[in-house]
């Protein structure tokens, strides 16, 4: 039995007056007669997301209408989840992309509040730990990072992802003459094309929406549609900036080296600065260093940036460790390769106090 939309379509066809404030079918918003020509126009929209996804096969139950009506909204901006960051900065990961120069930011700024910790091309082992640090040390500023950081990557997951559904969906029925004038919302065609249509499917029971999902079923525009729900993790735009997203990293690190300069005055920074340099020139914290010309081995433990005392573990080949503090590059070098002496101004001292 021929549907009440077909019976619309073939009267106006047939030149029968029609009430303009009463249509037959959800789908059509207007039709009207083109000015100098004999075709009738057809407005039709989709008012309801669902309706479209319909046409085009996407599963009621399927995320995929979900991810869809996300995207294609402007809410979707302020709908992220942040924990995703949070986590990637707690891990490390983040400070991971950070380019040479961030890295030398970060090294700086350790070197005042954690020399202990370092950043070194090549080894991540200890990234998590120095994010961690960070984060606790100087909260509020690391959370402007992370989410001055997640604003720009989700602007680019959103733009590269959106760019895929309208891949995927723009404008399906151009080829049989039913043109999209507003993207899943609204399409102009005209009745003779709409009864067309309607016999090349044997489809005059359906309504317009029977007849489009028809169409698609028989002629879909791409291959294959859908699978939309990864975007939000897989997905990623073209044209990332990430000059723009290291500028941001380093805006936030240099706030953090401004807060330290401006309560370093009260403290002997150059002879801080050549300790931590010499612990680093030989190989850093945390680690048994040899010193192979005095059969000497060093760990060193900590640097205090307030009164810079370094501390350090050393050991003589066969002999027992010993717990020692300088303050002073002289004395560290007196530790390192006259060790001897160092005992020997040390014993001049204690006598002395």
């Amino acid at each position: 039995m021929a549907s009440e939309t077909y019976e619309f379509f073939k009267d106006l066809a047939n030149g029968k007056e029609i009430n303009r404030w009463s249509y037959p079918d959800k789908l059509i918003y207007d039709v009207r007669h083109t000015r100098g020509s004999n075709s009738i126009k057809v407005v039709i929209t989709f008012d309801d997301d669902d309706d479209f996804l319909d046409v085009l096969g996407i599963e009621k139950d399927d995320g995929d209408r979900y991810t869809f009506k996300r995207f294609m909204s402007s809410y979707y901006r302020d709908d992220w989840d942040s924990y995703r960051y949070d986590d990637d900065w707690s891990e490390g990961y983040t400070l991971q992309n950070f380019n040479n120069e961030n890295k030398e930011l970060v090294n700086e700024i350790l070197k005042y509040t954690n020399p202990t910790l370092r950043v070194i091309e090549g080894d991540n082992d200890n990234l998590s730990k120095i994010s961690r640090f960070l984060e606790t040390r100087f909260k509020d500023v690391i959370d402007e990072l992370i989410y001055d950081s997640a604003e720009q990557r989700e602007e680019c997951i959103y733009d590269g992802a959106k760019q895929v559904i309208m891949r995927e969906t723009d404008n399906p029925f151009k080829r049989f003459g039913i043109v999209q004038k507003s993207h899943a919302y609204r399409f102009e065609t005209t009745v003779n094309v709409i009864l067309k249509l309607y016999r090349l499917l044997n489809a005059e029971d359906e309504d317009l929406k029977g007849l489009l999902t028809k169409l698609h079923e028989k002629y879909p525009q791409v291959s294959y549609i859908g699978d939309w729900e990864n975007l939000q993790y897989e997905g990623w735009c073209d044209n990332f900036d990430e000059e723009l997203e290291q500028e941001n990293f380093k805006k936030h690190l240099e706030k953090i080296l401004d807060e330290i300069r401006d309560n370093s005055d009260e403290y002997d920074s150059e002879e801080y600065n050549k300790l931590y340099d010499k612990v680093h020139e030989l190989g850093g914290f945390g680690k048994w260093i040899k010193i192979n010309e005095k059969g000497l081995s060093i760990h060193f433990k900590s640097l205090d940036e307030k009164t810079n005392m370094l501390s350090m573990v050393v050991q003589k080949f066969g002999s027992p460790m010993q717990s020692r503090s300088v303050n002073n590059l002289e004395d560290l070098n007196l530790t390192l390769y006259h060790p001897e002496l160092f005992e020997s101004v040390k014993k001049t001292l204690r006598k002395f106090l």
